[in-house]
């Protein structure tokens, strides 16, 4: 598939796994930005998710479409399967934590509404001298000691330590958004699967019964579970990852709409333009000949 982004099992340009004890992998940002002039071209991973810290310089985060302006001190943390880049200044300072989604998983299995709550691209920004961010920070201190040291019960410790960052995470997102979700931990179990669910599916034509076949609960419990969380049907959760995915391929490969119709499984190209514009309100050549010419305007 002819694309400007790239896929990557492990990191930017590598797709070696270097997860130390398989938990998570530290590494400065100049490291891997200084061979590649500083700038990180827009790609994804697929099951590995990244928390980078910034402290001081500037760069900006390229992502859907748009140069998102870093401003340190600040925590960026980005999803797996989320594309994403990124332009730095030299004077960026800054490192980048990466870890496999799976772990994250295991670790909030109990407690699934941290994962529902942080799992999305966001920038947590702070104050100069901000307590928040030392918090962060003394935890990102904990966690490089850890990994630089031998001791006894390492993998156990770096759960722990990555475990409390979430938390802290969790928290301050919804200080920031001032939005908690009133469910139970089962409720939320079972829309974080069907987020799965679609995400390991989107290039299968499923229905909302048979995401809820496969979830063991019927397509009411399953729209009731959409409505209560995010405000949408089952479908229209189903369809919001599609059209993600469907602007991936228009934005980023050369792909003609019978390829991309192709590639989504969708019924036929006419489907898919009507699909598309009922969704956005353009259709897909539109929308990628708007955003071409957004592109060279910049």
């Amino acid at each position: 598939m002819p694309a400007s982004f790239k896929t990557f099992e492990g990191l930017y340009g590598d797709n070696r796994q270097l997860l130390t004890d398989g938990l998570i992998h530290h590494e400065w940002l100049e490291v891997r930005s200084r061979l590649h002039d500083w700038v990180i071209g827009e790609h994804l991973h697929t099951d590995l998710v990244q928390v980078f810290f910034f402290t001081s310089g500037n760069g900006v985060l390229l992502a859907d479409q748009q140069r998102v302006a870093l401003h340190p001190p600040c925590v960026l943390l980005i999803p797996a399967n989320t594309l994403h880049g990124f332009d730095f200044e030299p004077d960026m300072v800054g490192e980048v934590f990466t870890l496999p989604e799976p772990i994250l998983d295991t670790l909030f299995k109990a407690s699934p509404h941290v994962l529902l709550e942080v799992n999305r691209l966001h920038q947590f920004t702070f104050a100069e001298g901000a307590e928040a961010f030392a918090d962060l920070v003394s935890i990102r201190e904990k966690i490089c000691r850890e990994l630089a040291r031998g001791d006894l019960e390492r993998a156990v410790t770096l759960q722990l330590l990555i475990h409390l960052l979430w938390i802290h995470l969790y928290r301050i997102s919804l200080e920031a958004d001032r939005q908690v979700y009133p469910s139970d931990n089962r409720t939320l179990q079972y829309f974080h699967s069907f987020q799965k669910l679609i995400r390991k599916s989107i290039h299968e034509v499923k229905s909302v019964k048979e995401y809820a076949q496969e979830l063991n609960i019927t397509t009411v419990h399953l729209n009731r579970i959409c409505q209560a969380l995010v405000k949408k049907s089952a479908l229209a959760v189903i369809h919001g990852y599609l059209i993600t995915e469907a602007k991936k391929y228009l934005l980023h490969t050369t792909q003609s709409l019978s390829e991309i119709t192709y590639s989504l499984n969708l019924k036929d190209p006419a489907y898919f333009s009507r699909f598309f514009r009922k969704q956005t309100g353009l259709s897909p050549r539109a929308y990628r000949k708007k955003a071409q010419e957004e592109n060279r305007r910049a």
